[in-house]
């Protein structure tokens, strides 16, 4: 029994061969495509709970050095008219400043807010990698 094969049906059975390894490699690859993309939407995801943050501390720190700008010239203002009841009203002003704006900046339901998020987006991390890991 003798089979016989030309060359050109030959070179259309590689090709087709070639053709099938090339597909399966573009599956896996798109496989492995879609996992980065998850964790880079995850990485994006915690990117933007910073920047949230920063912002909000950002607005914090604008207003406490406004109040301490004004304290401060307040205070310098006091000194040069060398009067020590001004000098000590301004001191008074400028430590009641102070303490308003830690007690401001270390409370409040913004900060709340915030907390419950991050805490939201943990737990569906978490979620996420437990269905992962069961399948």
């Amino acid at each position: 029994m003798n089979v016989t094969i030309d060359f050109k049906t030959f070179l259309i059975l590689l090709v087709l061969i070639a053709l099938i390894v090339l597909i399966i490699y573009g599956i896996l690859l798109l496989r492995k495509l879609l996992v980065t993309l998850e964790h880079a939407n995850r990485v994006l995801e915690d990117v933007e709970v910073v920047s949230e943050i920063a912002a909000a501390r950002s607005s914090d720190l604008d207003g406490i050095i406004e109040n301490v700008s004004d304290a401060a010239s307040g205070l310098s203002d006091a000194m040069a008219d060398k009067s020590l009841v001004t000098t000590a009203g301004s001191v008074a002003k400028a430590a009641a400043s102070l303490k308003g704006m830690f007690s401001d900046s270390n409370s409040g339901s913004a900060q709340e807010e915030r907390a419950a998020k991050r805490k939201e987006r943990r737990e569906n991390r978490e979620s996420r990698s437990d269905r992962r890991k069961k399948n």
